[in-house]
């Protein structure tokens, strides 16, 4: 919890010590008021000491303040008194209400640009670990139930404890006898809320687990809802979502039904105190000498007072609430924001100059050996050892889970890796600076990732400043050109979230042409052109070469996309186990042979 707060700015810090001192002023104003407003009481009853000429308004039995030679003069003093404090009251209520609010609000803007900033520097293993669902709700949910805490925290959390401490001093002040007999019952209450929340710590832990599995329901069944809709697995998806929500239910009602038993307990128990104090009332009243008007304002205020202590362990017990949901969270929030770095961003290392000729962009692996967790038992690539030349086209292929995505990725300094090495123009590309290694590499991906908004929008992330002549050449080297102007508004034309209303083969098309906008020195088309027929295919990597000078590394399952490279390697289980070109291949290595024949046959 303090974690999260140190990590909010200065300015909302500030804002909040503010929000809190006027909460404090007008808890004193509230406390003040039923001593007040007893007085009423007081002056207006008839007196049976009909001697006293002077009248006054008495704090706690022993203070006379604001002398009146006549009733009626005591009452508008009283009245005057009393409409400043409420209308100081009202200012010093809304006052806090705004800035509180604001602050909670910055709070929450700020932990979740903190968050969304963390997201973007997380490794691709490192979201693969910490799986989607649960970095949607953290960023969403657990943001505000910690907005819940701090507005709670700035209200409840400073009234609480004032309206308890002060409602006790105020009530010995006011009758010491009263007091002892209603305090008694303070400890029962508080055991009470003590083991009631030591009951539901553990199930909102359990229950932000079953949030982030209703949410991974929910995001899997949008996302696959073509396949769904294809095999009729609406029923199977809709008992899956059932039986997460049910999990969910179940616990969050068992939650609720423990701090349900607390509140008609509460309220019992002010009544009984009630009754406690009428009856010791009533039991003494008879040993009061004299004018009776001042006993009767001291039962008046002592209740009220009785009343705000009871209140302020009512508010206190739901902050405790909120505050055990909030320790969730903020520990969820604090995980993701203390997650260390795999060290990829690299800010002050070697120079690669993108200006240099593309001959000097070769790609080298060296006794390379790579696993994802140090804890393995296997590795997903061993003994890689392979160049291609700059300017060249290395074509790499294998069964599925093989290790050739995982090989592109590792060229995209998007894994870290210790064994080995990776050379690009002969240096080590761990170390090279990862600005220099974006600008002049561009990796394409078999998911295509589109966002909403635009064509042009979606081309434009690569390049914000691309001019026409270098956006209609990327298109016509991507064969896109052709479908993006057979739309009426051509670049305009919208792109749904993911690319929901395009085709896979148009989606890969424009995520290539996103790429090659970047006019990159070294280029990986990772099964990115699987979605599209063999002569797009064919037509399409021609235009590469011809258009752009880059070293290409083309990863598929496809040996059509491959056949013409310079190189072809060959992976199963995370080891080369032939290299050439496709002629070589075609005689010498038995599975790219068998592969190629059923490919043929198809």
């Amino acid at each position: 919890m303090i974690k999260v707060f140190k990590l909010l700015p200065k300015k909302v810090k500030t804002l909040f010590l503010i929000g809190i001192i006027l909460i404090l002023i007008n808890v004193v104003i509230t406390m003040f008021l039923p001593i007040l407003l007893s007085q009423f009481l007081s002056l207006i009853a008839p007196s049976s000491n009909e001697v006293s000429q002077v009248y006054y308004i008495v704090l706690f039995n022993k203070v006379n303040l604001f002398p009146s030679n006549t009733q009626a003069q005591a009452i508008t003093k009283l009245i005057i008194i009393v409409i400043l404090m409420i209308i100081f009251g009202l200012i010093t209520s809304i006052g806090s209400v705004l800035i509180t609010t604001y602050a909670g609000e910055l709070s929450s803007n700020h932990l979740r640009n903190t968050l969304f900033e963390k997201y973007q520097k997380l490794s691709i293993k490192d979201i693969a670990e910490l799986k989607t669902e649960t970095l949607i709700t953290r960023i969403n949910d657990d943001v505000a139930i910690f907005w819940d805490f701090l507005m709670s925290a700035s209200s409840s959390l400073v009234r609480a404890p004032f309206f308890i401490i002060v409602g006790v001093v105020f009530s010995f002040l006011t009758d010491v006898n009263l007091s002892w007999a209603a305090i008694g019952v303070v400890p029962v209450l508080v055991f009470v809320l003590l083991l009631i929340f030591k009951l539901v710590n553990p199930l909102i832990k359990k229950n932000r687990k079953n949030l982030d599995q209703i949410t991974k329901e929910v995001e899997e069944s949008i996302i696959g809802s073509k396949l769904i809709k294809t095999y009729n697995l609406e029923q199977k998806q809709k008992h899956k979502f059932d039986l997460a929500n049910k999990r969910w239910s179940s616990v969050e009602i068992k939650t609720f039904s423990y701090f349900a038993i607390g509140n008609p307990a509460f309220f019992a128990i002010i009544n009984l105190v009630i009754v406690a104090i009428y009856y010791i009332a009533a039991y003494n009243l008879n040993d009061i000498s004299g004018d009776k008007r001042q006993f009767f304002a001291t039962i008046n205020v002592f209740i009220e007072y009785e009343v705000l202590i009871s209140f302020g362990i009512l508010m206190l017990s739901q902050f405790l609430g909120i505050l055990f949901r909030a320790k969730t969270s903020a520990g969820r929030i604090v995980e993701i924001l203390e997650k260390p770095y795999d060290d990829l961003n690299v800010t002050d290392g070697l120079v690669l100059d993108k200006s240099l000729p593309t001959k000097d962009f070769s790609v080298e692996f060296k006794d390379f050996n790579f696993k994802y967790y140090k804890n393995s038992p296997e590795y997903i690539l061993k003994n890689i050892n392979f160049k291609v030349n700059g300017g060249k086209t290395l074509g790499i292929i294998g069964p599925t889970g093989s290790g050739k995505t995982t090989i592109g990725t590792l060229i995209a300094n998007n894994l870290k890796y210790t064994e080995g090495s990776i050379l690009i123009n002969n240096k080590e590309l761990n170390q090279i600076n990862s600005k220099d290694l974006s600008e002049s590499l561009a990796i394409v991906y078999q998911e295509s990732q589109l966002f909403a908004g635009t064509i042009r929008s979606n081309l434009l992330f690569a390049k914000p400043n691309a001019t026409a002549e270098e956006i209609s050449k990327a298109l016509t080297a991507a064969c896109a050109i052709d479908f993006v102007y057979r739309f009426d508004d051509g670049l305009d034309h919208p792109v749904y979230q993911r690319g929901k209303n395009l085709s896979g083969g148009q989606k890969q098309r424009l995520s290539i042409a996103r790429s090659l906008l970047v006019n990159p020195k070294i280029l990986i088309l990772d099964d990115s052109t699987s979605a599209l027929d063999n002569l797009t295919t064919k037509k399409l990597i021609e235009n590469i070469k011809k258009y752009y000078d880059c070293t290409t590394i083309i990863i598929s399952q496809k040996i059509n996309s491959i056949k013409h490279s310079d190189e072809i390697l060959v992976i199963n289980a995370g080891e080369i186990i032939a290299k050439g070109k496709h002629e070589q291949l075609t005689k010498e290595c038995k599975w790219y042979r068998e592969i190629y024949h059923n490919q043929l046959e198809q």
